[in-house]
């Protein structure tokens, strides 16, 4: 094979260099071998038979005298292989995949280049590229389903209100969406927190990046950290064998959005003052430093100042994350809003609205559980509904009573008590007279009443059919 290309041997025996040139010889797959000025020192059968020559015909011809187009001087150029060509082979019309590989010798300089052909067959070059494009379609189908995930579902029109106190938290909001800091925002819950922390996202210039959202009060304290930021290979027991990325990387240039960050553990709260500070993340089990650019939104229905003046959470970070406080009001202190979010919440549903008897409770009630409480009790009383106006007999009792109970301080204690008889009395007679389909008699029977008992009550309590 000339003296610059010696076939190397374990013993040096000639019988093993014999059996190497024979087996080579006869591979079904074609190779050749050119020295570094692009002869041919060596082509076996196969790909002699690709070029429809001889073997012998070919050594001691430039390659480019057999292969017009070779890449074989590029690859002797630059000392770099070349993967995965397709080539077409006039003289056969062969279409054939090939490699081909600089060779250097031991003291590292090059002596040449081989050719090996990975693919020989159309039927084998069409079903891997039936194998790329399928995998393809899947990388490009995850990577939409990643996208979908880390996305920010909610802009500034999803925070439904035109009260006061909502215009001036939107306003707010826009004016902190514009900046880069970090943003607190507080809030009972219920009242749409991450709502708000999307909102922000969509109205920043991160808005192209990813949003990633993370509950800390709905993670073990175990997992917390290799949760937040990530983990190495083997760093513990039943970690992933390739390590993990925490959800402050996936957060690189977009949005974290850390809600009831209240409920931060200890050792957490000093990794993630570090990371803020110095703009690196280090995973769990991991030294190195990985850089992230990410803009930082909290939320907490906690007082946080208490819980740093009780030791419970760490000042310097209550400071960082504090610079921007937004503070969501409370369903009760806006309720001109409650006609709007109701319309909002049914607008899916068709022509189904509200009964103005119920529109009147909602006004009264008190909504510890605020929008969301809101949200569940439409869902309660839509799968209740016959036609399609809710009425009061779709709302759950726990509300009409919460309803009719005077304010705090208004009334004293033996008219509070008679209040919460009244409205115990009154959801024993709807529930006794539903289940008897509005027959008064029949109901009258039932709760051992005579019918002008139930009548005399159901105008004293106000119950209708429809509009109690």
């Amino acid at each position: 094979m000339g003296e610059n290309l010696p076939l190397q041997t374990g013993n040096g025996s000639s019988d093993v260099c014999s059996i190497l040139n024979i087996a080579i010889m006869n591979l079904s797959t074609g190779l050749f071998i050119c020295d570094r000025d692009g002869i041919v020192v060596f082509i076996n059968k196969a790909y002699a038979g690709y070029l429809n020559i001889e073997p012998e015909q070919a050594i001691g011809r430039h390659i480019t005298e057999l292969i017009p187009d070779s890449r074989i001087p590029h690859v002797l150029q630059n000392g770099e292989p070349d993967i995965g060509a397709i080539r077409l082979i006039s003289e056969t019309s062969s279409r054939i995949l090939t490699n081909r590989y600089p060779l250097f010798n031991a003291q590292g300089q090059l002596i040449g280049a081989m050719s090996m052909v990975v693919l020989d067959k159309p039927e084998q070059i069409h079903i891997l590229q039936r194998q790329i494009d399928s995998l393809g379609r899947k990388v490009n189908r995850y990577a939409r389903r990643i996208k979908t995930a880390l996305e920010a579902r909610y802009t500034l029109d999803s925070l439904v209100g035109s009260s006061p106190a909502m215009l001036s938290f939107k306003q707010l909001l826009l004016r902190f969406a514009r900046t880069d800091g970090t943003v607190l925002i507080n809030g009972q819950t219920g009242t749409g927190k991450e709502l708000a922390a999307s909102a922000i996202h969509n109205a920043s210039s991160r808005s192209g990046g990813p949003f990633v959202s993370l509950n800390c009060a709905a993670i073990p304290q175990e997992l917390f950290e290799s949760e937040l930021f990530g983990y190495a290979p083997g760093s513990f027991s039943g970690a992933r064998k390739e390590g993990k990325e925490g959800q402050i990387e996936l957060a690189d240039e977009g949005t974290l959005f850390l809600d009831e960050v209240g409920d931060l553990p200890p050792g957490a709260q000093v990794k993630l003052l570090r990371v803020i500070e110095e703009r690196v993340v280090r995973r769990v089990g991991d030294s190195t430093p990985h850089p992230v650019n990410f803009r930082l939104v909290t939320a907490t229905n906690r007082d946080l100042g208490k819980m740093v003046a009780n030791g419970t959470f760490r000042e310097d970070l209550y400071y960082r994350i504090n610079s921007m406080l937004l503070t969501l009001p409370p369903l009760r202190d806006r309720r001109e809003d409650i006609p709007a979010l109701v319309e909002h919440m049914l607008e899916r549903q068709g022509n189904i609205r509200c009964s103005a008897e119920v529109m009147a409770v909602f006004h009264r009630y008190n909504w510890p559980g605020n929008v969301r409480e809101l949200k569940n009790v439409l869902s309660h009383a839509l799968s209740l509904a016959e036609g399609d106006v809710i009425t009061l007999d779709d709302l759950p009792p726990s509300l009409l009573m919460g309803a009719s109970l005077p304010e705090e301080g208004r009334v004293g204690g033996d008219q509070r008590l008679g209040a919460i008889r009244d409205n115990s009395e009154r959801n024993a007679i709807l529930v006794a007279l539903r289940e008897n389909r509005w027959n008064v008699s029949r109901t009258a029977q039932a709760l051992g009443i005579s019918r002008a008992n139930i009548y005399e009550k159901m105008r004293r309590l106000g119950i209708r059919r429809h509009a109690e």
